[in-house]
């Protein structure tokens, strides 16, 4: 049994009754901040344009698609897409929302 925990509830790296920590990389901490901050500017009336993200952002392209997949994955972003396939709109999830907030307060 893992240490750190004198009742027992600490099972898989996740206590129990909290919300598993996720590790983000610099560049996801930097999505989701820019996401956020992007929400609250627009009090949520409209979704969050991939191309200003990434012109925001200015990343390699390939980092910050495997990122947005990433995190997408975890359920903290939705990605719309054209009809063609393509990136069009990023929007946070209530979960990335809490996460993104979490995270802000951290830093």
């Amino acid at each position: 049994m893992p240490t750190g925990s004198p009742d027992g509830a600490h099972r898989g790296g996740v206590e129990k009754g909290t919300m598993a920590t996720w590790r983000c990389s610099r560049l996801q901490q930097r999505i989701v901040g820019w996401l956020l901050a992007d929400h609250q500017r627009t009090r949520g009336m409209m979704v969050s344009s991939h191309e200003n993200l990434a012109k925001a952002l200015a990343a390699d392209k390939g980092n910050l698609s495997h990122s947005l997949r990433t995190l997408e994955a975890r359920g903290w972003l939705v990605i719309g897409r054209s009809p063609g396939g393509n990136a069009q709109h990023v929007t946070l999830t209530s979960e990335g929302m809490q996460s993104a907030l979490a995270m802000c307060q951290k830093l």
